[in-house]
């Protein structure tokens, strides 16, 4: 038997497609491998998905969510003789899921996109996740462009700082100066025609098409998918713009169908199970 494993920085899931069990992150590293190892019983295979980084060299993850497991050769410490492990970030794991079981099942190359508390993205084509070397390829929220924000990663102009959830959240807080405000009532805002929010999901919109488009240019896919709470939460409004925003930036150049992801927070253990395939 094989198990997904979808590790956050406050849920830790566990499971199969069929069935999953669900438990706050602990808090040391040791804590969190004892906990997979049990809730593993006997897999054979484990799929472990990170909300974060991953090295496939070393075997760990430096995800800024899980800070107790930088530099923890988790690969190491899960293995056991005939169990085979699988390392994978959370976009990864939604790319693949969404290739085989959702959005883009049936399409020959798909990149998946997801848009949240960061940017993210995976790209899968044939059914093969291409991670690159260490698994950190199609970092699309970290590759540099003109801006000179700095971001936690280390460079400056990272699409991550300045068109995630997390940007769209604080420049609409600050324009209703009140830094308390619900994100849900932010979308429910924009959806009744707040101007000011409904600009500034439009320009997020059009601030990350560039990127998606020397993506384009790059893989080729023959579909994008888009997920994560910006897309769920102003729907139309954002997709809208991003849609028109990339057939401008790409010219002459193939323009894939954009699709909405389909699997929600199922696509962790489903891509994670996937990748021991």
């Amino acid at each position: 038997m094989n198990v997904g494993v979808d590790l956050g920085g406050t849920k830790l899931a566990v499971g199969t497609a069929e069935s999953v069990q669900i438990i706050s992150t602990p808090a040391t590293s040791d804590d969190i491998i004892a906990a997979i190892d049990t809730l593993a019983g006997e897999a054979r295979g484990i799929g472990l998905c990170v909300a974060g980084r991953v090295d496939l060299q070393s075997g760990s993850t430096f995800a800024a969510q899980l800070p107790q497991l930088h530099g923890v050769p988790l690969v190491k410490q899960l293995s056991r003789p005939g169990r085979r492990i699988t390392l994978l970030n959370d976009a990864d794991a939604a790319a693949l899921a969404e290739h085989q079981f959702g959005a883009a099942r049936g399409t020959h190359t798909s990149l998946y996109v997801t848009v949240s508390t960061g940017i993210g993205a995976g790209l899968v084509s044939q059914q093969r996740l291409y991670q690159g070397y260490r698994g950190q390829a199609v970092e699309l929220g970290h590759a540099g462009g003109p801006g000179q924000q700095p971001c936690p990663c280390g460079r400056t102009g990272c699409i991550d700082v300045s068109a995630s959830g997390t940007a769209i959240t604080k420049a609409a807080r600050a324009l209703l100066g009140d830094p308390t405000v619900p994100v849900d009532t932010l979308s429910q805002m924009a959806a009744q025609g707040h101007a000011g929010i409904g600009q500034i999901v439009r320009q997020a919109a059009e601030d990350l098409a560039p990127y998606l488009g020397n993506a384009c240019v790059l893989f080729d896919p023959q579909v994008i998918v888009m997920g994560g709470g910006v897309v769920l939460g102003y729907g139309e409004l954002y997709l809208e713009t991003l849609r028109r925003a990339l057939a401008s930036t790409l010219g002459q150049w193939h323009l894939p169908e954009i699709r909405v992801a389909q699997l929600g927070r199922q696509a962790g253990i489903l891509g994670a199970l996937q990748s021991l395939e």
